[in-house]
C-alpha cells in the first residue's frame, strides 16, 4: 500500500481573517499551522512588508492574480503582457510559484472559436516570461452566476486550451466551487485531468463558504486527491460562516484520513 503525502493547503487572505489588516492575516495563518497563503490584488498593498513577513513567519505565497486584462480581447494583449512581466518579477521576489489569470468577458459579436484562439495566443505569448521567472500561469474558469458574461466557464474548455498552449508553465486552476455550479461531476473531471491541474480552489456550494457546509462531499474529494497523489496546493478561498480559526480547523479535519 502506497502512503501518499498529506494534502497541502494555502489560505486565501483576501477572504479569510478579514477582521484583521492584510499583513496581520499572515501571522494568523502561521499561528493556525499553515505554511502557505495566497492573495488576489497586489495593488494597494506593501509587497516589501508582505515579503518580509512571509520570510519571518516561514510561510510561502503560493499564488496571486497576475493580470486582470481580458485574454479573449486582442486589444488588451499588450496590457496582459505588461501585467505578466511585472507580476512575474514580483513573484520571483516573493518566491511565489503561480500567477492566476482569467479569460475575461464573452465578446458577443466574435465567434467562440476565435475567442478560444485568442486565449491560446495570449498565453503562448507570455510563456517565455513565465519560463524565465520559473512561475506557472493558472487559467481559472469561473461560473456565470457570480461572474455574468464570463467567457471561460467549463473545465473541458480550459483543459483544451492548456493542451493547445502545450507548456508546463501553463496549467488550469480547478475551482471546485465554480465547477460544481457550472457542471458538476467533479471527481471524474479532476481524476481525468490531474496532470493539467496546477492548483485547486476549495469552497462549498451554496454561498462559497468553508468546505463541509454545503452540497460538495469534501471528505470524499480530499480523500480522492490524496489517493491519486495530487502534489499541488489546495487554496482555501471561501468566506467563513464561523470564525476563521474554527473554519480552518474544520477543513483540516475533513482532510484527515479516515482510520
Amino acid at each position: 500500500m502506497v502512503n501518499n503525502p498529506p494534502l497541502r493547503f494555502s489560505v486565501c487572505v483576501e477572504t479569510i481573517f478579514l477582521e484583521h489588516p492584510f499583513e496581520q492575516r499572515l501571522e494568523h495563518v502561521a499561528a493556525q499551522g499553515f505554511n502557505a497563503f495566497e492573495f488576489v490584488e497586489r495593488n494597494r498593498k506593501d509587497m516589501n512588508i508582505t515579503q518580509a513577513l512571509a520570510s519571518a513567519l516561514r510561510i510561502t505565497p503560493i499564488a496571486f492574480v497576475g493580470s486582470t486584462a481580458s485574454l479573449v480581447d486582442p486589444d488588451q494583449r499588450a496590457q496582459f503582457e505588461r501585467d505578466i512581466t511585472q507580476a512575474a518579477s514580483l513573484a520571483v521576489d516573493l518566491s511565489c510559484a503561480n500567477l492566476i489569470v482569467h479569460s475575461g468577458p464573452l465578446m458577443p459579436n466574435v465567434p467562440r472559436p476565435q475567442q478560444h484562439a485568442h486565449i491560446v495566443e495570449a498565453l503562448r505569448k507570455v510563456v517565455p516570461i513565465a519560463e524565465d521567472a520559473g512561475v506557472t500561469l493558472l487559467l481559472e474558469p469561473r461560473n456565470i452566476y457570480d461572474y455574468p458574461g464570463n467567457y471561460l466557464i467549463f473545465s473541458n474548455q480550459g483543459f483544451q486550451i492548456i493542451r493547445e498552449v502545450n507548456s508546463p508553465s501553463v496549467r488550469l486552476l480547478f475551482n471546485l466551487y465554480h465547477q460544481q455550479i457550472s457542471e458538476g461531476n467533479l471527481s471524474t473531471r479532476l481524476v481525468s485531468n490531474l496532470d493539467l491541474i496546477g492548483h485547486i480552489h476549495a469552497a462549498d456550494v451554496p454561498g462559497r463558504h468553508e468546505p463541509g457546509t454545503g452540497e460538495i462531499n469534501y471528505r470524499f474529494i480530499f480523500a480522492l486527491l490524496r489517493e491519486k497523489g495530487y502534489r499541488g496546493y489546495i487554496g482555501l478561498d471561501y468566506t467563513p460562516l464561523t470564525s476563521s480559526e474554527r473554519s480552518l480547523r474544520a477543513v483540516r479535519a475533513l482532510a484527515e484520513p479516515v482510520k
